[in-house]
Parts: C-alpha cells; structure tokens; sequence
C-alpha cells in the first residue's frame, strides 16, 4: 500500500496572504510585534512558545488563546490543483495540516470525523473520512483547537505517546486492555482485523510519500519514526522525499543528506514556480507507486536464522565416566 504523508508547502502556495504575514498578525493579536524581527528563522514551534510565554497569566491559558487564533486565520486556504493531484492516488492520507483544505479539496464539505479512538491534546486516532479516502491529522486539527501540535512542550508529548505506542502500548478508553501497534509484531493487515489503529502504523508499514514538507528538526515525532522505521528488521515500506527546486539545481541540505542516510529516495523537483512544481510531482509519485505495487517481499531466512542447533544430550549421558587410578605403591 502506498499512502502520503502531505505537509503545508501547497497550502503556502494557495493562501491568499503570505505566511509570515498571517505569523505576523498573529504576533500583532496578542502585543509582540518585536518577535517578528527574526520571524524566517524561528520554527513555528518556538514561536508559538515565545507567544505564550509573554502571557502574565496561566501559560496554559495563553496557549489555547494563541491556538484558537491560529485555528481562526487557517480558514483562509481554498484548495487548489495540486492538492487534488497529489492526494488523487492514494486511499490512506496523513497530513501535519491543521485545516480541512484537503478534505474540501477531496469531497468538498461532504467530510466527516471517524476517529477510531477518543482524544483531546494528542492525535493517534484522529481519522476524517473524505468519500472512499482516509484522512488523518498527525498534528491536530482546527475544529478543536487544543490538538493542534503547535508548541514544544506538545511535539514532545506527542513523541511520547507515539513511542509508547509502538514499543509498550497505551491504555485507551475505547477498549479494555493495552493498545500497542500491531506492525511489531508482524501484522500487516491490521486494518481488516483490528478495529483500533493508528496512523503510526500506516507510516511504518506502507510506501511513504513526503510532498510539502519541510522536515524541520523540531518535528521529533516525525524523525523518530523515520529512524525506527529504518531500524526494524523487516522493512515492508519504503520512503520518498520529494523537494521543489527552483534555481535549476539540487543543492543538498542537511535534511536531505540525513534523509538519504536513513534509507529514504530523495527526489529533487526541477521547476521555475512551487505550483508547476507540484504539479509534477504528482507525475513522479504515480510512476514510483506503479513502480512498487506491493509492500516489499519479506526476506527469506539466511543461513544463520535457519540453524538449527543440534539437541543437547540425555542428562544421563553427560556424567562423566568414573575414573580408576592405580594404588600407589608402599613406600
């Protein structure tokens, strides 16, 4: 199975008003203009802690207003080509958006929540169904401002819950024992046999394919299950990575050098406009999903996993012989 992990560079490209203009308003809504001064290098996390924390009240309480204000400027995307293009072959969506654009892009408001599992702050479960296709929001949703991953302190609860998750198991409402992925232990088409899943196990099972993403440093979430994924024995999916270029060449960046060292295909977009560069990416993923139309073979078992080591014997027969010495002779 192929799915997509889609971030917000399309978005970019369809709003109505630059980012760092909206970030700009944001900043302007609760009196810190002078944290805009090095606006282009902040992540998005740290500044929505910045915001936060020039509160002189509860830091909670100044955490929800900041999200519902961010939830409230977000309304302001309306689709466009590139995303039904890039969302058109693919069944299982999962996107660090925040905003429905891909649902209306899809079905228009005909979307609906179908979330396998109550949750408030974190988002395991937090499923929309778009007709035939599933969307799921890793980072939070705009309908409830209080999932949206938008600070530090929450990307780190949410790699928490992922890693719990996916080694232990967590403790869910819904059912009545420990709640763990099932691809540890082997199990492949757990969405026709459990009835509670994860988009984590969509990410560690199929062929993963990143468009719009920057793949910031701060998204430890998302480098935590690139890692693991890499590190299992038995690799069922396999990752694209696909960039846009403009200035005609591909110049490497620590992102894509690490990318490359965890086993992930980096695949460069030559274009001269974001849009126009999407629109061929689109192209590229249906040739690599027609290149791959299965999950990878499971490995045979080598030589060494075949050994069969020989029976230990009878405990009777490991005594030893009783040994006889010869008297000594008078002296």
């Amino acid at each position: 199975m192929h799915s997509l992990l889609l971030g917000n560079g399309i978005n970019r490209v369809a709003l109505q008003k630059e980012w760092l203009l909206i970030l700009r308003e944001l900043a302007h809504e609760f009196g810190a203009d002078d944290l805009t001064q090095h606006l282009e290098g902040k992540p998005l996390s740290m500044f929505i802690e910045e915001l936060s924390a020039r509160s002189s009240g509860r830091f909670r309480d100044a955490e929800n207003s900041v999200k519902r204000a961010f939830a409230r400027m977000l309304n302001q995307i309306d689709p466009i080509e590139a995303h039904r293009r890039i969302c058109d072959p693919f069944r299982v969506i999962m996107t660090t958006n925040y905003d429905f654009t891909i649902e209306e892009a899809l079905v228009g408001p005909l979307h609906s929540p179908a979330f396998l599992a109550p949750e408030s702050r974190y988002s395991l479960f937090r499923r929309y169904q778009a007709g035939s296709k599933e969307v799921w929001h890793l980072h939070g949703d705009a309908a409830r401002p209080a999932s949206m991953v938008l600070g530090f302190d929450q990307y780190a609860g949410s790699l928490q819950k992922i890693r719990n998750y996916v080694m232990t198991g967590i403790e869910v409402s819904s059912v009545t024992y420990s709640l763990s992925s099932p691809v540890k232990s082997g199990i492949l088409d757990f969405h026709l046999t459990r009835p509670v899943y994860s988009w984590v196990d969509h990410f560690l099972r199929d062929h993963v394919h990143i468009v719009g993403l920057g793949m910031d440093f701060t998204e430890i979430d998302l480098w935590w299950l690139l890692v693991h994924k890499r590190r299992r024995d038995y690799r069922s999916g396999l990752v694209f990575y696909y960039y846009i270029v403009l200035d005609g060449h591909a110049a490497d960046t620590p992102v894509t050098s690490l990318l490359r060292s965890l086993g992930v295909e980096v695949v460069p977009v030559l274009e001269r406009t974001y849009e126009k560069g999407y629109l061929k990416a689109a192209d590229l993923i249906e040739e690599r999903i027609a290149r791959y139309p299965d999950l990878l073979p499971k490995p045979e078992r080598s030589v060494e996993e075949s050994y069969t080591p020989p029976s230990r014997p009878a405990r009777s027969s490991m005594r030893q012989a009783k040994l006889h010495f010869p008297k000594a002779s008078p002296g």
